[in-house]
Formats: structure tokens, C-alpha cells, sequence
């Protein structure tokens, strides 16, 4: 076999792409899944027909085509190959200059992470407090005194809009690898202590959370089942608790804590970033049953919202689960339109068990209005005051 390693392809122009074996010979692309004889080949370079390939191959010009009408399909056959792999190189390039624009942004998002300081005694820890949760042991969760905001990337012309303290959280990514992180700029005069962030020039109120790197298929770790002195007595990690963000995830894991819940054993929590992560797109939608809109003609018709078959899509990869873990818990907010939200996270559920058909899901939504940090919260005070 010509090529094992892979050389350039004659046809497609791929790299490290084409092989001959000499002793069936035979050829093969793998850019393009194309393979085959002599023939095939000339077929393959120049896109001809069959019978052209073999005129390429004896020298001869295939019956009935005279020298005038050859040259010109042959041009003609020319100029469609060239602009054939033009298009494929552009399509490579791009995708080069995409894959370096995503590693660009995750080594500046390593170098946020390592810049950070432990979140212990800062106004990280207070920002989680003021929110009702803590930091687990082992939660990647970190805090920096000035993190920054650009508008747009650097390079494109963008400005720094905002630089603040933020919570920190780093993101593993599907492969295990660390791939972004998430920053919450924190401001503790705030209600929730979520910084109120304005554009300078435009005015728009800017998402006070904001990842940098990749959120696909990741997740941010906040806490792994408790370790024992005796690696005998360590607990095999059975279950998982996933939710959105991170303060709703935290906020069901203390509530566990507090009540001595026997499902923290040997239990996991993880939150996903946002809910397009989690839950991925929809193959439909569905008519919302009270909501509507009016149509161009004024007619009010019921919303449609996206349903809960999900849609395969390479863009949108699944959140690995553990090998070992049997259960899955999915913690549903409620505090945006809950319709939409049932129905991304039955989506959600649907994905997981299609990939993992043993896993036992459940789905925990939060009251209709809320989410579970509302619930907390809501909660903390009313103890409060039975204390007072």
C-alpha cells in the first residue's frame, strides 16, 4: 500500500487524505469516501464521465466527439474542478481559522482561571452567601478582583465595557479537558448581587454572566461525593444532579445537606452553563396552550415554542455521564416561561436516555415563577424570621 500514512489527494486536493494499493490496484480517498479502479481515478481528478475517463486513460477521444467538442467539455470540465476545490480549500481554511479562534479562547480562559484566587474569604464567598449557598469542597469555583468585559474580541475592534470582580468557574468540556470558563461579575449592593452591567455608549444592559472558551457538552464541577480517610470507605459516585447554573445546582445541594438527604451518598452535582447546553435543539415545535400572537393579519394564533423530541445536532454534543452512574436528576428553574422550560428539559431527558438507556431520570422542576434559588432564598428568610 502507496501512502499508509496518508498523502495528498489528486482529486479533492485533501491532505494526508489518499492511498494506492499496488497489489489490488486500487485507490482510496478518505476525504471524500471515494474509491476504485484506473477509471475511477480519472473520474475522481477531472470529474468526467465514464467514457471521457477512458479516452483520458488510452489517449484516444471517446466515439462520436470531435476535437472542437472535446476541448470545450474538457474545459468545461476544468473550470467546474477548479472552482470545485476552491471551494473546498475555503471551506478549509475556514474551518482552520474557526478551530484557532476557539484555542485561542480557551488559553485565554486558562489564563483567567490561573489568575484567579481561591474563592475562601472573598467577595466570591460572599456572593454566593448573599445568595444563600457555599462552595463546596473540590467546586471549581474561583474569584477575580477585575475581570473584564470586552464588547467584542479585541482584534475586531471591541472595547472594555466593564471590569469588576467575578466569580470564576472553569468548564470541562465533553473530552475531559478543560475548555472555558464562566464569569458572574458581583456586585454585593445588588438585590441578588449580580452586577448590573450597561454598554457606555449604547446603553443596553449586558448578561451580568458571561462564558469565554466552549461550553459545548461541558459542565462546571461543584461537588464530587465525599472522599473518606480510608480509600476503602470512599464513595463510588451513583448519581448525578444537573442543572442550568450554578446557583440553582448549589441551592439544591444545601438544601440536601441540610436535610441529611441519604441521596447525597455517592452523589455528584454539576451545572451545565446555559440551557441550550443541556438540553439541545428541538426536531419541532408545538402550540403553547395559553399563549399567543398575533399574525401579520392581526389574527391572534397560539405561540409555538420548540418541543421535546430532540433534534441530532453535531453542534450541540451531549454532556457525558460518568461510567457508573445509574441516576440522573435534571433540576428544571421555573422562573422563565415554564411551558418552554418543561419542554426543553423532557428534551433533555430524551437525549440522555437515547444515549444511555440505563440510566433512571428523573426530572425536578423548580415552582411554577421560580427557580430554586428562589426557593432558597424564600426559604432562609422564613426560617429567619421563625427565629427572630
Amino acid at each position: 500500500m502507496l501512502g499508509d500514512a496518508g498523502v495528498p489527494c489528486p482529486g479533492c486536493g485533501g491532505r494526508d487524505r489518499f492511498a494506492v494499493n499496488l497489489r489490488k490496484n486500487v485507490w482510496y480517498c478518505r476525504a471524500s469516501g471515494i474509491g476504485g479502479d484506473a477509471i475511477a481515478l480519472a473520474q475522481h481528478i477531472d470529474g468526467s464521465s465514464f467514457l471521457v475517463a477512458v479516452e483520458t486513460i488510452l489517449g484516444e477521444l471517446p466515439p462520436g466527439l470531435g476535437p472542437v467538442e472535446y476541448d470545450e467539455a474538457k474545459r468545461t470540465r476544468e473550470n467546474g474542478l477548479a472552482s470545485a476545490r476552491a471551494d473546498w480549500r475555503r471551506e478549509q481554511d475556514g474551518a482552520k481559522t474557526e478551530q484557532h479562534f476557539r484555542e485561542r479562547e480557551r488559553r485565554a480562559a486558562r489564563r483567567l482561571w490561573i489568575e484567579a484566587a481561591p474563592i475562601a474569604g472573598t467577595t466570591g464567598e460572599a456572593y454566593l452567601k448573599l445568595r444563600g449557598v457555599e462552595s463546596p469542597p473540590g467546586a471549581r469555583l474561583r474569584f477575580h478582583a477585575n475581570a473584564q468585559l470586552w464588547d467584542r474580541p479585541k482584534d475586531q475592534g471591541g472595547k472594555i465595557v466593564h471590569s469588576g470582580p467575578a466569580l470564576i468557574a472553569a468548564i470541562e468540556g465533553a473530552s475531559g479537558r478543560f475548555s472555558g470558563v464562566q464569569r458572574t461579575w458581583i456586585d454585593l449592593a445588588q438585590p441578588k448581587g449580580k452586577a448590573l452591567i450597561i454598554h457606555p455608549e449604547t446603553g443596553e444592559v449586558l448578561p451580568s454572566k458571561k462564558a469565554r472558551g466552549s461550553i459545548k457538552g461541558g459542565t462546571v464541577l461543584l461537588r464530587r461525593p465525599e472522599t473518606a480517610e480510608f480509600p476503602g470507605d470512599r464513595q463510588i459516585c451513583r448519581r448525578l444532579f444537573l442543572g442550568e447554573g450554578i446557583e440553582t445546582v448549589l441551592s439544591v445541594h444545601a438544601a440536601m445537606r441540610e436535610a441529611n438527604d441519604p441521596l447525597l451518598e455517592g452523589a455528584e452535582f454539576r451545572a451545565a452553563v446555559d440551557l441550550g447546553n443541556l438540553c439541545g435543539p428541538a426536531a419541532g415545535r408545538v402550540a403553547h396552550p395559553t399563549l399567543k400572537r398575533a399574525d401579520r393579519n392581526g389574527v391572534e394564533r397560539r405561540l409555538l415554542v420548540p418541543n421535546n423530541e430532540p433534534k441530532d445536532d453535531p453542534d450541540f454534543p451531549l454532556i457525558p455521564i460518568a461510567r457508573g452512574i445509574t441516576d440522573l436528576w435534571l433540576l428544571g428553574d421555573a422562573d422563565s416561561e415554564s411551558f418552554f422550560t418543561r419542554k426543553a428539559y423532557e428534551r433533555a431527558a430524551k437525549r440522555f436516555s437515547r444515549a444511555y438507556p440505563w440510566l433512571v431520570i428523573r426530572l425536578f422542576m423548580a415552582v411554577a415563577g421560580r427557580d430554586f434559588n428562589d426557593m432558597r432564598l424564600a426559604w432562609l428568610r422564613v426560617a429567619a424570621e421563625a427565629n427572630a
